[in-house]
């Protein structure tokens, strides 16, 4: 039999790898039935399956969240998506944005600080390979065309995960390697390396991917090195002209915004906003996010006592930049349930999964109480709105077949 060598394709072997064929035909879906009404949240739809609980209510559609193996439900939403009834406001079918934060392979068993379990994170080796490869499978194939998924991981795994989200993605829809540094965690004196202060964020599209860039206000005191006014009073600062032509030069001096040295050298201004004493600039965004701390620094007013809580502001930044309003949002490892307050805050619709019951309520609880917490543009305020509701379901194992060898 001849071998084809296709140039510069690879792939992972390992034992139990399934064949993806295979993860997207065989694995069941799951029979979802509605489970009990939490106070004073709006009522869901009751003991039924799934089918059908996404069709639009006059301009409406109902948010979710499930409580089971986040497997077969991933091929629920599917079966959704593929009967049209998992739509976007541009009609695009699917999910436009996921966001996992999934188990990091630490051999741990979390609990909360009553002592209540969290969830087990025990899967090793190839196991949690596999674990993870079949449900990214579903994952992408959930995803509308235009959209993108964050995968957040520790120093440990990133690199295991990596290779696994270039075979499912491919390598062409790697878009960024982003570094969390959240700093706050000095290493001691006696140290032997160097300090671990940062998680890693792996960013992916399906085809192509919404994008909107994402700005942080940088404030410096007035009159500080490297900042001037021009005659008229405004502040500014400069940079190298770099690739501006001639005939683009010139346009900039006409809005006087060419700054030129004492040897003769062309530098362009950028002006600044003012606020009291302060210089106000608008600093783009990249890939090294230095400006949000992690959750050992989160104020009492956001802390749910879940462990491995992630901060709001990282998930509105996610949110803001690959989604936009009334858009589908995913998180198949809900945990406290982060992506699902962000996604009620900023308007956009949500799914959260998740297979332990001290993650379903906490997320009930969170979204039961939601006006009470914080708001997203001032910290300073109570978001001071209620949750838009959402209906409740779980995994009815009486009437789910059982996924084979779940890996």
């Amino acid at each position: 039999m001849a071998v084809i060598i296709i140039p510069n394709a690879y792939s992972l072997a390992y034992e139990g790898k399934e064949p993806e064929k295979a993860v997207i035909e065989k694995t069941p879906a799951a029979v979802l039935k509605g489970t009990l009404e939490r106070p004073g949240m709006p009522s869901h739809a009751g003991a039924r399956e799934l089918r059908g609980a996404l069709l639009r209510r006059g301009n409406l559609a109902r948010n979710l969240l499930i409580r089971g193996d986040n497997l077969p439900v991933l091929k629920t939403l599917l079966n959704e998506k593929n009967s049209g009834r998992l739509k976007n406001p541009d009609n695009a079918p699917g999910v436009r944005l996921i966001y996992i934060d999934p188990p990091f392979s630490t051999k741990l068993k979390f609990k909360n600080k009553k002592n209540e379990d969290a969830y087990v994170d025990v899967l090793t080796g190839s196991a949690f390979m596999e674990f993870l490869r079949r449900r990214l499978i579903l994952m992408r194939e959930v995803m509308s065309e235009r959209g993108a998924i964050y995968v957040h991981l520790d120093w440990k795994k990133a690199h295991c995960v990596k290779t696994v989200m270039d075979e499912v993605f491919g390598p062409e829809n790697f878009l960024n390697d982003i570094i969390w540094s959240y700093g706050g965690r000095g290493a001691k004196a006696t140290a032997s390396q160097f300090s671990r202060n940062h998680d890693i964020i792996l960013l992916y599209q399906k085809k192509g991917r919404v994008f909107n860039r994402q700005f942080i206000e940088k404030r410096i005191l007035k009159g500080g090195p490297g900042y001037s006014q021009d005659p008229s009073g405004r502040w500014f600062k400069t940079a190298p002209k770099g690739d501006y032509t001639d005939k683009s030069i010139a346009g900039l001096e006409r809005q006087n915004r060419v700054y030129r040295t004492k040897n003769g050298n062309v530098r362009v201004k950028y002006f600044l906003r003012e606020d009291g004493i302060y210089l106000v600039e608008d600093k783009l965004v990249g890939d090294v996010w230095d400006d949000i701390p992690d959750g050992m620094h989160l104020s009492s007013v956001e802390k749910t006592g879940y462990p491995t809580q992630k901060p709001e502001a990282l998930l509105a930044r996610i949110i803001r930049a690959s989604s936009n309003p009334g858009d589908i949002v995913l998180d198949a490892f809900a945990g406290s349930g982060t992506t699902l307050s962000v996604a009620e805050k900023l308007g956009r619709r949500w799914i959260g999964i998740d297979s332990g019951a001290l993650s379903i309520k906490t997320i009930g609880k969170r979204l039961g109480s939601i006006a009470a917490s914080k708001d997203l543009d001032d910290p300073k305020k109570r978001y001071a709105r209620e949750c838009s509701g959402f209906d409740e379901y779980a995994v009815d194992f009486c009437h789910t077949p059982k996924a084979r060898n779940k890996g």
